[in-house]
Parts: structure tokens; sequence; C-alpha cells
């Protein structure tokens, strides 16, 4: 649930943003004039590894603020010539306010903000519902906006891990972007098979059209469910011969996959084969590799009955 900030909690909340982080911190603000607190707080980041990246208005930063930050090895620095917004955010918290990364406002301006938590939050190990998941619709607007802004700076200082890796922020990515990556994996793997994201609602899936003719695969996490697009009497007669309900526990094992096919209107569905060796291979080129031998072995077993049910 968002929380208001007033000028006090403001202060607390972007200290707590970077002790916080994980692998990444963004703090976007046009004015910047740091105190001792915020150069501990970016200091003990650092050493643990965090890609700090920081975007400020161009022209606005003192050489004396810039001597300060750049000593730090994992530190981005990066100039907008229009910035005028102010953000900051990690792997789990958002705020949006008035506030610039500046001490002077934090000691005497009257500034306000608005925290957003990307997951529950627990505090004294209890739930509470002022403290729980905002919606994720309004991130992903938040993460358009964030990702235009950096964008469109420029770089004038990259930290150590992103001159190894590449300039790539992964709290700034959306769904889409995450699933498009995760296509872009399948890709290597799947042959002349080729998954595209898909929308469904709010969320985003591998998609993989025509993987047989006529035969749609989507991956959703750890299920995947296939879709037959022809019409209704094709698919009953297709469902007549594959149909898992006669089975115990209503599915049939194929290779690695449980494979549920309960009604000629759904679509059909594949969980894992959990005591399969598969599914205890970390995610690399051997997992998907099996992964997608997997997925074959079906498609195989629905090929005949497919075929034969054409007019």
């Amino acid at each position: 649930m968002a929380e208001f900030l007033n000028t006090d909690k403001l202060r607390e909340q972007l200290i707590k943003i970077i002790e916080t982080a994980q692998d990444e911190v963004v703090l976007i603000s046009p004015y910047i004039q740091t105190n001792t607190l915020l150069l501990e707080e970016l200091e003990k980041a650092d050493n643990r590894g965090v890609v700090i990246t920081i975007v400020y208005k161009e022209g606005k930063l003192s050489d004396f603020e810039r001597k300060k930050l750049i000593k730090f090895k994992n530190l981005n620095l990066l100039s907008h010539p229009n910035l005028h917004s102010k953000c900051y955010f990690n792997e789990i918290y958002l705020i949006i306010t008035s506030l610039n990364l500046y001490d002077y406002s934090q000691r005497n301006n009257r500034e306000m903000g608005v925290l957003f938590r990307r997951t529950d939050e627990e505090r004294n190990g209890l739930s509470d519902y002022k403290t729980g998941q905002d919606d994720d619709s309004f991130f992903q607007d938040a993460i358009l906006e964030m990702k235009s802004i950096i964008n469109g700076s420029d770089v004038e200082k990259e930290g150590q891990k992103t001159k190894e890796k590449g300039f790539e922020i992964q709290i700034a990515k959306t769904n889409y972007d995450l699933i498009l990556e995760k296509c872009n994996l399948y890709n290597k793997y799947s042959k002349n098979k080729k998954f595209v994201p898909f929308q469904s609602g709010e969320d985003w899936y591998p998609k993989c059209e025509n993987f047989l003719d006529k035969v749609d695969l989507v991956i959703e996490g750890r299920r995947s469910l296939i879709y037959l697009n022809f019409d209704e009497k094709r698919c009953e007669e297709i469902f007549n011969v594959l149909n898992t309900k006669r089975n115990k526990g209503d599915f049939e094992v194929v290779y690695c996959f449980r494979m549920y096919w309960t009604y000629h209107k759904s679509a059909i569905y594949l969980y894992p084969l959990n005591h399969h060796e598969l599914w205890n291979i970390d995610k690399s080129d051997e997992f998907y590799s099996k992964f997608f031998l997997g997925l074959n072995e079906v498609f195989k077993k629905l090929k005949p009955s497919i075929e034969k049910s054409k007019k």
C-alpha cells in the first residue's frame, strides 16, 4: 500500500533504499548536495557490490560533489538536460517525491513524497496491509518513464561492474523486457520454433505460434499451455483420443512432464514431473536442451491424432 512521507520520513526512507539495495539502486535527482550520512551509506553499498546509478540535471553538479561521487568504484554517473523528476528506487522500494538529493533541502524545506513497495513487507514478523505490495501496473508505468530518463542521459562515469557487464539495470526493466529476454533465451534452443512476448491481461509470457500448424505454445513459468486453434468438433475428436481423465491423477507422463487434458475446450496443460532428473538441473545449456527435448516429445504424441483429424 502506498505510504505518504513527510520530510522526516523521506530522509529516513531515502537512506533505507540505499541500505536495503541488494544488487542495484537508482537515484534520480536534478540537484545533488551530499551529507556525511548519505556518503557513508553509498560507501557501504559500494563495498557490498551494489551498482549505484545516479542521474542529475546537466550542468547542475559542482566539481566538489562530483569528486565525492566518482570515488565509488561501482557508481554510474549520468546527466540529463531536462531533468526535473526526483525518484529513488531499488529492488523493493520506490519513492516519488519533491525532495532533491540535496542536504539543504532535507534540512530546511518542507518536502513530501510517496513510498511504493514491489513486494510484501513484514514488520516484527507480522504482515500489515499498510506494508503490502503495490499494484504492479503502477511499477510498469513508472519503470517506462525512468527508463526513458536514463536512456536520454549522457554517461559521465561508468562503474567497474558496468564496464565489465554492460549498462544493464535489471530493476529498470519492465515485465515485457524480462519476457523478451526469456524469449531470446528460449530461441537459442528451440531451433526454428520462435518465441515472442505475449500479453494476457497485465502479464507477459513467451509464446510460440504454430509450434505445430495451428497449435500454439505458451510457457508460464514452470507451467506450459498448448492451444489447439481448430474448430470445436475437431478439438473434440482429438480429445477423445488424448483425454487424460481416464488416467490415475488425470494426467499422462510424457518425458519430463505431467500432461493434463480433461476438457476438449480447454488448453492442454504441462506441469513438471517432479521426480524427473531435469527439474534438479540448474538453468543451464543442459536444462534448456532437455526441456525442449521434452516439449518435442509432447508434440510428437499430439501430432498423429492432429493429423488423423484432418478432413
